[in-house]
C-alpha cells in the first residue's frame, strides 16, 4: 500500500437516463474534490438532474427509439469535444456511469472515454448491462461494451440478468433499484478510499495499480450479519456468490476491496477478508484495499471487491 499522497480531483460523468439517475442519487452525498456531469440527449431529464455541469447531446433532436441513434449521440460528443475538453486533466480519475443499449449509453459513453483518457485521465466506467430478453437492445449494449473496452481503463459490468437471478422475489424495478445501490456504494466506498481519511487510505497509484489498462472487471458484494459466529468467512462467502456478472474471473490481474466496518473492525480483520477474497485471482495480481469505519456498521462488515483484468468474455 503506498503512502497517501495529493488527493486526486475526481470527475463522475452519468450518460443517458440509467446514468443521471445515478447523479441525482449522488446528491446525498457530500464529497470535496468531486465534480458531477450530467450528458444526455433529452433535455427534460437534464432539466431534472441534479449535477454541476449539464451537456445536451444533439441540441435535444436525437430520438431514443431510432435504430442507429448510437452513432448520433456519437457523433454529438465528438461535435460538442471544444466545450468539453477542459473537463479532463492528467491524475484526474473519472467515472463514466451508463446504462447500455441506449442511444446515448452505447453511442456516447464510449466517445467520452476516449477524450477523457486522450486528454491523460484514469477512466473507469461502471455499466449497467440489459436483460437478456431484450434482444434489440442486447446487439446495441454489446457494440457499446467492445466500444468502451477500447477505451476505458477499465469497465465494471453490472448484469440485470445477474441481479434478477439474485433477487428473484424482487419487481424489475426493485432489480434496477438494487443495481443502483451497487453502483452507489461502490462509488461512494472508492471516492473515500482516496479523499478521506480513514483506517486503510488509497492513493492514486494504488488506483493506477488496479484500474489502469485492466479492460473488463466487475463487482463481488456482500455483508455479515448481526450476531454471525464468523464475520470475515460470512461476508467473504456471501461476497463471493454475488458477482455482479457471471463470467470466470480467475486469474484476474488486480483487485481493489473496499471494506465498511463498525468501531469493532480492525486490521487483522481487513487483511483476512482481503486475502481470502482474492485466493483464485493471478498469483501475481495488484492487490490493494481499504477499511473505512462507520457507527451504523457496529457488529457487521459490508465489502465491495472491484476484481479487474479479467481475461474471461461476457
Amino acid at each position: 500500500m503506498t503512502e497517501t499522497g495529493k488527493i486526486p480531483d475526481i470527475l463522475i460523468i452519468g450518460v443517458g437516463g440509467a446514468g443521471n439517475t445515478i447523479i441525482d442519487k449522488m446528491r446525498t452525498i457530500r464529497f470535496s474534490h468531486v465534480k458531477t456531469v450530467a450528458v444526455d440527449t433529452d433535455k427534460q431529464v437534464l432539466d431534472s438532474t441534479h449535477a454541476d455541469l449539464k451537456i445536451l447531446l444533439g441540441n435535444g433532436l436525437i430520438k431514443r427509439s431510432v435504430e442507429g441513434n448510437s452513432d448520433e449521440s456519437a457523433n454529438a460528443i465528438t461535435k460538442a469535444r471544444p466545450g468539453i475538453d477542459h473537463l479532463f486533466e492528467p491524475e484526474t480519475i473519472v467515472f463514466i456511469i451508463a446504462g447500455l443499449g441506449g442511444c446515448a449509453g452505447s453511442g456516447a459513453a464510449p466517445q467520452v472515454a476516449k477524450i477523457a483518457r486522450e486528454k491523460g485521465a484514469l477512466v473507469i466506467a461502471i455499466v449497467l448491462f440489459p436483460f437478456r430478453i431484450q434482444r434489440k437492445t442486447v446487439k446495441i449494449a454489446e457494440e457499446g461494451l467492445h466500444e468502451l473496452l477500447m477505451y476505458a481503463d477499465s469497465v465494471i459490468v453490472i448484469d440485470n440478468d445477474r441481479y434478477r437471478s439474485l433477487y428473484f422475489n424482487k419487481s424489475p424495478s426493485g432489480v434496477y433499484a438494487k443495481a443502483d445501490e451497487i453502483i452507489l456504494d461502490v462509488l461512494r466506498g472508492l471516492i473515500t478510499a482516496v479523499t478521506i481519511p480513514c483506517l486503510i487510505n488509497c492513493d492514486l497509484d494504488d488506483f493506477q495499480a488496479i484500474f489502469s489498462n485492466r479492460g473488463l472487471s466487475i463487482v463481488l458484494h456482500g455483508e455479515s450479519g448481526n450476531n454471525v459466529v464468523n464475520t470475515n468467512e460470512s461476508v467473504v462467502r456471501n461476497s463471493l456468490n454475488c458477482p455482479s456478472l457471471n463470467v470466470d474471473y480467475r486469474g484476474a490481474r488486480g483487485c481493489f476491496v473496499v471494506i465498511m466496518g463498525g468501531n469493532d473492525l480492525n486490521l487483522y480483520d481487513t487483511e483476512e477478508i482481503a486475502t481470502s477474497l482474492t485466493y483464485d485471482l493471478d498469483p501475481h495480481a495488484e492487490i490493494v484495499w481499504s477499511a473505512t469505519i462507520e457507527k451504523s456498521m457496529e457488529g457487521r462488515v459490508r465489502v465491495y471487491a472491484i476484481v479487474t483484468g479479467i481475461r474471461g468474455q461476457i
